[in-house]
């Protein structure tokens, strides 16, 4: 029975990944990717913060909190994989740049298709990893959904606009599913988890990100905010295409990549609501 139920999980990884990349395709022409692009300054500010600051942030951290293979493999993914499509919902709640934002993720998620096979190789060198099978499988399972849910709302917008939230639902559910089934097949590891400095690295890890890309983000306050979050909620679905192709039977890794992911969107949101409610007041005193 647990067999089975571990086979349905990493199922379900593979439908969140999928449906969430379906679902944020379908929600935007291509011009909307493109045109906040053309501040190249403010691109490659974003590039920095997300390939070059937070992995070596990532280093620092491991330095000084030494965690077992495992969970620092699972922090390593994180912090390798950027363009997280969370971050959408939560710039749309504090009114921030939302162009930006899905420019942003678009950029982000095309770089760490490249970027993630080869930094992994340098990042953990006592670990056996494939480049060539993560580049193929964030292009099939990442990639090549999102593109195909833009080309489908570029020709034919009716019928993105119809399905759209159906795979945006399913999304939401099976993420829900995947920590469900995760928490329950592998607790004694989850509970392992707190018992070690790994909860205290995930919470430096999330907060340092967001600071990194807020100070970079800038003049706007709106593009801080965007790089903000942006940086600091990973790419879960790219970290989990790694996982599960690589270190599938390490079940510490998933457990680190579900507690980071898990606080990114708790801090974040309660950080979101923090600048909505500022924003909301200023926008009321003009």
């Amino acid at each position: 029975m647990e067999v089975i139920l571990q086979q349905f999980a990493n199922l379900s990884v593979l439908i969140y990944i999928v449906s969430t990349m379906l679902s944020m395709g379908l929600s935007f022409f291509p011009k909307q990717f493109l045109e906040p692009l053309k501040d190249k300054s403010l691109i490659l500010k974003s590039l920095a913060a997300n390939f070059i600051l937070l992995p070596i942030l990532t280093y620092c951290i491991l330095q000084l909190i030494p965690l077992q293979q495992g969970l620092a493999i699972g922090l390593v993914l994180m912090a390798a994989g950027a363009g997280s499509p969370f971050m959408l919902k939560l710039v749309q709640f504090t009114k921030a740049d939302i162009a930006f934002a899905v420019g942003l993720m678009l950029i982000l998620s095309i770089v760490t298709l490249i970027y993630m096979p080869l930094v992994l190789s340098i990042l953990l060198p006592d670990v056996s990893v494939n480049p060539l099978s993560i580049a193929v499988s964030l292009l099939v399972l990442i990639f090549i959904p999102l593109i195909s849910g833009t080309v489908i709302k570029s020709r034919y917008d009716k019928l993105a606009k119809t399905i759209q939230p159906t795979f945006n639902q399913t999304s939401n559910i099976f993420i829900f599913v995947v920590i469900v089934l995760y928490l329950g097949l592998n607790y004694q590891d989850f509970l392992a988890v707190f018992g070690t400095g790994a909860l205290l690295a995930a919470l430096s890890f999330v907060l340092t990100a967001f600071i990194i890309g807020y100070l970079l983000g800038g003049p706007s306050k709106n593009t801080k905010t965007v790089l903000g979050l942006g940086t600091a909620i990973r790419n879960s679905s790219a970290a989990f295409v790694v996982a599960i192709a690589n270190f599938s039977t390490e079940y510490d890794v998933m457990a680190m990549i579900i507690v980071v992911y898990m606080l990114s969107i708790i801090l974040m949101m309660i950080i979101a609501g923090e600048i909505g409610k500022r924003t909301k007041k200023v926008s009321e005193t003009v």
